[in-house]
């Protein structure tokens, strides 16, 4: 089952883990990861705090930092990666940050 879709309900994410490699990433703090997140998960908060400066330099650390956390996370690019917050109004959209980044990459 292949979900081409930005946003997924709990349910699509359980029949999608159930039917190919998908990697779950939490960008929420290692306290509140650790007070309970989604089977599996792991915790990525940097999605959410690193900074980078467009000059190219920044660009090619950006690139560097996160293909080396994403490739520890899972990630081969043969899995579909999911990332998630609690809520858009205390993570402040920082799973969009991580699908974004994704795609950049």
């Amino acid at each position: 089952m292949s979900i081409d879709a930005t946003l997924i309900a709990p349910a699509q994410l359980a029949a999608l883990q159930s039917s190919e490699p998908v990697v779950v990433i939490d960008t929420r703090d290692a306290d509140t990861f650790a007070a309970g997140h989604i089977p599996g998960a792991v915790n990525l908060r940097e999605v959410f705090t690193y900074l980078a400066t467009s000059t190219p330099e920044g660009l090619q650390a950006l690139k560097a930092t996160f293909a080396e956390a994403l490739g520890a996370a899972g990630l081969s690019g043969k899995e579909t990666a999911v990332f998630y917050e609690d809520a858009m109004n205390s993570g402040y959209g920082q799973s969009c940050r991580g699908y974004y980044l994704l795609t950049w990459l």
